[in-house]
């Protein structure tokens, strides 16, 4: 992808807006140190207005920033900085229709996840993953990837929410895949929050829908994005 003086701008605007984003703690952590971030919410929501490349770019490096700004965040250390680089990643890859390289990266986390013994012994944790890995590798992602490219926000807004779903749950197995090696975090624990967890990602979900909608709208009326891009 050439990297226009456009593409620039906007990797650095929304950088700074993940940078920023991982300053501030949206829930707590249970059985590791840290807080995590509102950057969990900052991976999909510029993956779906930027795109899988030119979004994952930009939540790199403004995660690389964040984990600086608030090393309370950094719950991996420099690791920290891949989940929502990913996340940006599946989101961006509804959009434009490759739904599947999405369901792979979840694959892949998956496979790590499990990977571990403890991981085989939490079977049943990432359920809500494999169903958005599910929902990627589905004809579903495709109808959604092409809702972007509608002058209609309600049929927008399922796209948009389909893709929030994906990204949403991308960062958050590979951050569990990353966990379980990292914290060695036994199987109860796991359990524990299998519940939970999923609570956590549909109020992040949510939150990339309201935010991302109107802002897409805007942004793509003034020309700076585009459903392809």
């Amino acid at each position: 992808m050439k990297i226009s003086t456009v593409n620039v701008a906007l990797i650095a605007v929304f950088a700074a807006l993940q940078a920023l984003l991982a300053i501030f703690p949206f829930t707590i952590t249970i059985g590791v140190s840290g807080q995590i971030t509102l950057g969990i919410i900052g991976g999909s929501l510029i993956g779906i207005l930027l795109g899988p490349i030119i979004g994952g770019l930009a939540v790199l490096i403004g995660s690389f920033i964040g984990i600086f700004l608030n090393p309370a965040g950094a719950i991996f250390s420099i690791f920290t900085i891949i989940p929502p680089s990913l996340g940006a990643f599946g989101a961006g890859c509804i959009k434009i229709k490759r739904g599947y390289a999405a369901g792979i990266v979840i694959l892949t986390s998956l496979l790590v996840f499990y990977a571990n013994p403890f991981g085989r012994e939490a079977f049943a944790y990432p359920w809500l993953h494999i169903l958005a890995m599910i929902v990627a590798f589905s004809p579903m992602a495709h109808v959604a990837g092409s809702t972007f490219s509608s002058s209609k926000s309600a049929r927008s807004m399922l796209g948009i929410a389909i893709a929030a779903f994906v990204g949403v749950l991308t960062d958050h197995i590979a951050g569990s895949a990353i966990a379980i090696w990292y914290f060695s975090i036994p199987s109860g624990v796991w359990y524990a929050t299998m519940l939970i967890y999923p609570i956590e990602r549909i109020v992040a979900l949510v939150l990339v829908v309201i935010i991302v909608t109107p802002v897409y709208y805007s942004l793509r009326k003034a020309g700076i994005i585009n459903q392809q891009k």
